[in-house]
């Protein structure tokens, strides 16, 4: 990436940053090394003044810190010797870590550069896009076997789908969530609804690159096309790495090229598909923590609670609000139907399609900046501000324009 270093060093000159000459200390010769701690282009930042840089003499350990100036720069006297240096920024939305190793202190003038690296604060996995409302048939049926769901990696290193877990909560329906403590706030623990699916592997077998995603499909055909889709589809799932093929001999479709999902839990054996309700359903991607086996937390009873004030003996499988990784409230179209499903920790927003059930529509995460050609998507834990309701479904495509 081009950094702005003439513009720097243009400052330099004009702020009259001449270095001076090499000076004595208690016997030891000192050379004049300047700093300089350049930001990656498209972010807004050309310096930042009382930032802390890290030196350390590499021989001994011995660390000094000292603080830049409005233009990124900073000048220190050094002894000979070999250097490591470091800095870290931050911003609301970005990390900034930088560090420059085996530099040569041993002549009298020395400049020194920190390229700094961004990250988003979002960082790994977010939901990207969910295809819910469904579509409708040339003859007026519904059809909801089009959904999907798209989940991208938004952060700089590749990350593996193993053991990601994703499903949808209780309640669906028109009614404030159940799941409540006394003083009428949400629930620790989530109740997942219908099946709990969970990405197959042993650990790193299925990487999703930096800036990319995959696409779980409903059924994964291509709608638009297949005898047994629906030709006013929006979407083509014939290209979709993975299904939420549910097994019930005779009734769900097994896509031989993509790989199917394990289904952790359902609450209903009778369901021969995994259904995101077309009305909107708040939905959560998480793992569970390190050494905890899904088979071995499916069959602890202590995971498992009924809907409380309700003689309802449906076992809801309870998800800790730690171990989601993100989560989205996709709510109703009807402004009197919504109710919060998320806890403000996960989500402090809703997000719904103004166009209803059957719509042909989806929500989307905006793009909060593109670096690179590639996509950094807005996550600051609010659907409401980072998604758009009512998105002709995108799926496989990642934008390049900032929204």
């Amino acid at each position: 990436m081009i950094m702005k270093k003439l513009t720097v060093l243009a400052m330099i000159l004009v702020a009259g940053m001449a270095l001076l000459p090499s000076c004595q200390k208690e016997g030891a010769k000192l050379y004049d090394v300047l700093i300089m701690v350049y930001y990656p282009v498209g972010y807004g930042i050309s310096g930042v003044a009382d930032l802390e840089v890290t030196i350390q003499n590499t021989l001994n350990g011995q660390e000094t810190i000292v603080t830049t100036k409005e233009n990124g720069t900073v000048k220190v006297p050094l002894e000979e010797g070999i250097y490591t240096i470091s800095a870290s920024h931050e911003t609301d939305e970005f990390y900034f870590n930088g560090i420059t190793e085996n530099l040569t202190v041993n002549y009298d003038i020395n400049y020194w550069d920190i390229n700094m690296i961004a990250s988003s604060k979002s960082g790994g996995l977010v939901i990207k896009e969910v295809y819910y409302s469904g579509s409708k048939t040339p003859t007026g049926s519904n059809y909801y076997s089009d959904q999907f769901h798209e989940i991208y990696n938004n952060s700089d290193g590749v990350l593996y789908l193993d053991g990601l877990c994703i499903g949808v909560l209780e309640p669906i329906g028109t009614t404030p969530s159940a799941w409540v403590n006394p003083d009428g706030s949400l629930m620790d623990r989530l109740p997942v609804s219908f099946h709990t699916l969970m990405f197959p592997g042993t650990g790193q077998q299925y990487p999703i690159q930096p800036r990319t995603s995959v696409v779980l499909a409903h059924d994964a055909i291509d709608h638009q096309t297949d005898p047994l889709g629906n030709p006013n589809s929006p979407v083509n799932m014939g290209d979709a790495p993975f299904e939420a093929f549910i097994e019930a001999p005779g009734k769900d479709t097994d896509s031989p090229e993509s790989t199917n999902m394990i289904v952790v839990y359902t609450t209903s054996a009778t369901m021969i598909d995994w259904l995101h309700s077309v009305n909107g359903a708040a939905l959560i991607i998480f793992r569970l923590p390190t050494g905890l086996n899904h088979a071995a937390f499916a069959a602890d009873p202590n995971n498992f609670m009924t809907k409380p004030g309700t003689t309802s003996t449906i076992k809801y499988l309870m998800v800790h609000k730690d171990w989601v990784i993100d989560g989205v409230d996709i709510n109703r179209a009807n402004e009197a139907d919504r109710y919060k499903r998320l806890p403000t920790s996960i989500d402090a927003g809703m997000v719904w399609c103004t166009s209803g059930i059957y719509g042909s529509k989806s929500v989307r995460r905006k793009v909060a900046k593109v670096l690179d050609g590639k996509a950094i998507y807005k996550d600051t834990n609010n659907s409401f501000n980072d998604f758009i309701g009512d998105w002709t479904p995108t799926p496989f495509i990642n934008r390049t324009v900032v929204d």
